[in-house]
């Protein structure tokens, strides 16, 4: 049943809205309040004469040691606490300017025009020019990093090792009278205790503690890289959410940077590094000055995209000027243009020291080494900075550091990048307060208290109940063992039930942790018969039921209707949206299955399972098995089968969202692999069929920065045996209106069959490169996708219903025209041409079939939708 857990991708932003305790749901649809004594600043500078927008123009509130610099725009954004009554804006070779202020205030819309100094006629044909890469100094030093990294980073030694401690803290931001004094907080103004206030007067409210702490092992040849994990821990919500889903979602958001990589990922996108080998064509770079870092001189070097919509940063970088050309400082930064959603502001700072070691193969050795790394992002629903929403801050430092020193194999041997203590969940806090980097301040340690605290509040709960029906579509009954759900599957509708009405279940942690229970009953008004499902779940070493890597048994009963050929992603079939379908489908299965599963998953990502089964298939709707002679027509009430399987799958360094019911893949360069056998035994528990099956999948996602990233599906699979079509492949078809990503969306439920195929299925998202060149699409922050799907086919003689092989008849209209055929003509064609973040949530496609257009109901071209909340 592995292939068929479901991936959601809600959840890619619900885990992030599931870490808010109260106030998320005023993310971003709040007003931004004015806070007493705040002053803010905000405008462009440009030049008084040329009036072009001047970057880096340093920005400071006088009497204060608050300032900033401009963007590559002449953008300015900032605020404080102190009092302050004037702003002054200087750059070189300009005279400084200096602007009153209202203090308390907004000062919006400030356009500051700076006069040329009168000994600086050089510097303005110099800015005159038009930016290029030839010729230019700041560009032949970046290519010399470039050429130099490879010695500079890390990876370049053959050994070394240290401890890693990690933590990441999230809180609500801009915290003010009125949130305090409002609906949701006045009765519990406890939660307010660990509100903390920046410099600026800014207040916040943290909620969200993780920490984690590690020894990392490294050898150059054969390159390998591991992390044992000694202690880990964050801020629970017991009851409510999943505790390995919210923990997986945080360390895939935050995952590491490292500049030297050619892509950096950070909140789930790529983004193009500035030490990639094309980032002087992505980028602008400007040297700004020199200065004298502990060992050596370095000189500052700006850089900004080049257009402000792409995936790229916008910050300094310090680079040694020994000879060496590594970089020992960094801060990177995103345009406030920038087509990245749900986030208003991201900063990473990194410093490199050198490490020296005496003990290393040849002597010895030294490297240079992170000595601080914090990433801070924040989070809103427009990019307005001056309005709430939450603040997530990572930092990680390390200690310990070994240089060159040779490491057992014995290190290396376990499976996986990443192997966790026994212990390592249930560390006390005597662990943490010996081996934390940094303790932590009062305000951090309040934070689980805080969350207790909340947890025994009664409308705390009753709000944590509503939302974890919004978002994971289930309630817990009297807040015991039982959850009730998904509850968008209990009311659906179609052709051959008519209204279906559902209502089932599963039991939770509270019931018990390593065995789970769920099922559901659904009645049918048209068909009037009443379908179900049960099962039960055992995890072995009483590891809690779905969680990786998972080590289980599931035996399950079902007798429900299905749609013979549609696969949906993401979602389920009795999804009220997907009650409407183009066309007629009156056309499905009863479906009563008995079947095992064990499913064995591996630190390495590498999973297994085996299957056995017993099914039977009878007709709904107007759908009839009719075999024999077609003058004189024969039923088979059923097709009885007993199958075992096995699945083999390999995804190394796979990263997902782990949910309690769900996974969601994110998009890495690692391809996966996938591998099916199946045996349909006759004679045993009434099998009626002999066959073998055999399928095999590859996926697989190529960056190709800066136009994006392709993902491409091959298939391919063959049936032996005799057996009636329905045993055979029938191809993913999809009608309803949503775009499915893996199925053919202009192929009708049941219209080609094969015992043999092979199938490509490529999509490529430009992540609004283009529209991002369109001043008027700019704004809009769409992003471009195109897709191709191809599908070979045959069918040999023998599964090719006659009367002499007595196989059930293709099926029919009313008219008898057939409505299911093969692909020995040609292979099947769609092709698509796509427009994502709409309303940063909303996908549409025009999707356009490009042949079989002579058949039945054939459609030529359909438009598509697709729910996705994505960065």
């Amino acid at each position: 049943m592995f292939s068929k857990m479901k991936y959601p991708s809600k959840f890619f932003f619900y885990s992030l809205l599931n870490l808010v305790l109260f106030g998320i749901l005023t993310l971003g649809f709040a007003p931004a309040f004015a806070q007493t004594g705040i002053t803010r600043a905000s405008g462009v500078v440009y030049d008084a004469m040329t009036n072009e927008a001047l970057p880096l123009a340093t920005v400071k509130f006088e009497g204060t040691g608050v300032g900033a610099i401009s963007d590559v725009e002449g953008k300015f954004n900032i605020e404080t606490g102190e009092a302050t009554k004037q702003l002054s804006v200087t750059y070189m070779g300009y005279q400084t300017a200096y602007v009153d202020l209202k203090p308390g205030q907004a000062n919006t819309g400030l356009n500051i025009r700076l006069e040329e100094a009168n000994n600086t006629l050089l510097e303005v044909v110099v800015r005159n020019e038009k930016y290029r890469n030839k010729g230019n100094p700041a560009v032949e030093l970046i290519q010399k990093v470039i050429e130099h990294k490879d010695l500079n980073r890390r990876e370049g030694l053959d050994f070394y090792n240290f401890e890693q401690y990690e933590k990441i803290e999230f809180a609500l931001n801009r915290v003010d009278d009125k949130l305090r004094n409002g609906l949701l907080f006045r009765n519990i103004q406890f939660v307010f205790d660990n509100a903390d206030t920046s410099t600026a007067g800014v207040v916040s409210l943290p909620f969200y503690l993780y920490e984690r702490l590690s020894d990392v092992y490294y050898r150059k040849d054969p390159r390998d890289e591991k992390t044992f994990v000694k202690g880990e821990r964050n801020t629970t919500i017991p009851g409510f959410f999943d505790e390995q889903g919210i923990t997986s979602y945080i360390q895939n958001m935050y995952q590491e940077v490292d500049i030297y990589d050619n892509r950096i990922n950070l909140a789930t996108v790529e983004f193009v590094s500035p030490l990639a080998p094309i980032s002087p064509n992505i980028y602008r770079f400007y040297i700004q000055d020199t200065i004298k870092m502990q060992d050596t001189k370095a000189v500052r070097l700006y850089f900004a995209p080049r257009n402000k919509g792409d995936l790229a940063f916008e910050g300094n970088m310090w680079i040694a000027l020994d000879g060496s050309y590594a970089v020992r400082k960094i801060e990177l930064g995103v345009p406030k243009g920038i087509n990245l959603n749900w986030v208003s502001d991201l900063t990473v700072e990194q410093e490199f020291d050198w490490v020296q070691s005496n003990d290393g193969i040849s002597g010895p050795a030294r490297g240079l080494m992170l000595s601080k790394d914090v990433v801070v992002m924040n989070f809103g629903v427009t990019k307005d900075t001056t309005q709430r929403g939450l603040i997530g801050r990572k930092t990680t430092s390390y200690r310990d550091y070994s240089i060159g020193q040779p490491l057992s194999n014995a290190v290396f041997k376990f499976a996986g990048n990443t192997r966790y203590d026994e212990h390592a969940a249930e560390q006390n806090e005597q662990f943490w307060a010996s081996n934390r980097h940094v303790a932590l301040n009062e305000r951090e340690q309040g934070i689980q208290q805080t969350i207790d605290t909340l947890n025994n509040y009664r409308p705390f709960k009753r709000f944590m109940s509503v939302a974890r029906i919004l978002f994971e579509g289930y309630h817990s009954v009297a807040d015991g063992g039982f959850d009730v759900g998904p509850v968008n599957t209990f009311y659906s509708f179609n052709d051959v039930e008519g209204f279906r009405g559902r209502l089932g279940g599963r039991t939770n942690l509270k019931f018990a942790r390593d065995v789970q229970f769920e099922g559901y009953v659904a009645y049918g008004t048209k068909d009037e018969r009443w379908k179900g499902t049960l099962a039960a779940t055992y995890s072995f070493d009483k590891k809690q039921v779905r969680r990786f890597p998972v080590d289980q048994v599931k035996v399950w009963f079902m007798d429900d209707v299905k749609i013979p050929g549609q696969e949906l992603q993401f979602v389920q079939e009795d999804n009220f949206l997907l009650s409407f379908k183009r066309g007629v489908n009156d056309k499905m299965v009863y479906n009563r299955v008995l079947g095992v599963e064990y499913l064995k998953e591996t630190a390495s990502h590498f999973t297994y399972s085996f299957t056995a089964k017993t099914e039977r298939q009878l007709p709904a709707g107007v759908l009839a098995f009719q075999y024999g002679n077609p003058e004189l027509p024969e039923y088979d009430p059923e097709i009885k089968t007993t199958d075992f399987g096995i699945h083999l799958r390999y995804a190394p360094n796979e990263r997902f969202y782990q949910g309690s019911t769900y996974r969601t893949p994110i998009l890495n360069k690692y391809p996966k692999f996938s591998l099916w056998y199946n045996f349909g035994a006759k004679d045993v528990l009434g099998g009626e069929y002999n066959y073998h099956s055999v399928q095999a999948k590859i996926e697989k996602v190529f960056y190709v920065s800066p136009l994006g990233w392709s993902q491409v599906v091959v298939e391919g699979g063959r049936t032996f045996g005799t057996v009636p079509y329905l045993l055979l492949k029938v191809h993913r078809a999809n009608q309803t209106y949503s775009y499915q990503l893996e199925a053919y969306n202009l192929m009708n439920f049941m219209e080609f069959v094969s015992d043999k195929y092979a199938s490509v299925n490529v999509t490529h998202s430009f992540g609004g490169f283009f529209f991002n060149r369109i001043p008027l699409l700019r704004q809009l922050k769409w992003r471009e996708m195109v897709s191709f799907k191809g599908l070979w086919g045959g069918l040999d003689d023998r599964n090719r219903p006659t009367a002499e092989n007595g196989l059930i008849h293709f099926p029919t209209d009313a008219n008898g025209t057939p409505l299911t055929y093969t692909l020995e003509k040609e292979p099947y064609m769609e092709a698509s041409v796509g427009v994502g973040n709409i309303f940063k949530v909303l996908r549409v496609d025009y999707v356009r079939r490009l042949n079989y257009l002579d058949l039945p109901n054939a459609p030529k071209w359909g438009i598509r939708a697709r729910f996705k909340l994505e960065f």
